[in-house]
């Protein structure tokens, strides 16, 4: 094994492989790499292998073939899209009661853009068988969702609620951003996404003591039991099925207390 020290910004290259490396950050004990690599040369996490050296099989890419995997996929695409507008309407009250006409537009165009889109998927889907003196602390999340639209609205929706929010865009993400940055209140998972998803995004922070006692809210169309998670502290806190209720996750997430910095 070759050694190196390196300071941030400072790069290692392997000429062979066309692969540079470099040293993006370093923070709270943790080196952030940046890796550019060609399209044919394969880049994972060490956590993310099994232990015969193979890549973790995600679920969403289980059982992709036959009539039942397409009813399943077609359920899927409904119950996020309808996830999509119930979160967009929730948000748009929220708007027009502050008054926000602007960002209103700007979200009814994003609820609009998402129905053509649901509606352009089905078109062309083969047809598939049937206040106190003392202001409280404010809460702060990270919403991890893969479809962007999905993942705006519903963090919009939360910060005109008074919550602080940031986003990934999978459960990778998540844990770079968990590692370098303030560990946040709750973390929001979707739980089907693609190069990590939220089951092993969970496994992962429930394994590192680092994240004692950080909440996981997890959101999905199926059921839990297909995830092989458990429900409490050593696995998902809450479990919230789509479509999701905007409100009802506003309220559980005002249930429960802040951590004490």
């Amino acid at each position: 094994m070759l050694v190196l020290s390196r300071r941030p910004n400072e790069k290692i290259l392997l000429p062979s492989a066309n692969v540079t490396v470099e040293v993006v950050s370093i923070k709270h004990g943790t080196v952030r790499l940046g890796i550019a690599a060609p399209r044919d040369v394969a880049v994972w996490r060490e956590e993310l292998w099994n232990k015969a050296g193979q890549p973790q099989a995600s679920l969403a890419a289980a059982d992709q073939s036959g009539p039942e995997a397409a009813m399943r996929d077609l359920r899927h695409l409904v119950r996020n899209r309808l996830n999509v507008a119930a979160i967009g309407l929730a948000l748009l009250r929220r708007q027009l009661d502050a008054g926000l006409t602007r960002e209103a537009a700007v979200t009814i165009e994003r609820m609009t853009g998402d129905l053509e889109m649901l509606q352009g998927r089905l078109d062309a889907r083969p047809a598939a068988p049937p206040s106190p003196s003392v202001r409280p602390a404010r809460k702060t999340a990270l919403v991890v969702e893969d479809d962007r639209n999905e993942c705006e609205l519903l963090a919009g929706f939360l910060r005109v609620a008074g919550v602080d929010v940031a986003t990934a865009g999978d459960g990778a993400d998540a844990l770079d951003y968990l590692r370098t940055h303030d560990q946040p209140d709750f973390v929001v998972l979707d739980m089907l996404m693609p190069r990590c998803d939220g089951a092993t995004t969970v496994q992962s922070i429930r394994s590192d003591p680092h994240y004692v006692g950080l909440k996981i809210f997890a959101v999905s169309g199926r059921c839990p039991a297909e995830f092989g998670i458990e429900t409490g502290r050593t696995g998902i806190d809450r479990w919230f099925p789509k479509p999701l209720n905007p409100e009802v996750l506003l309220r559980e997430l005002n249930h429960e207390p802040v951590k004490q910095a």
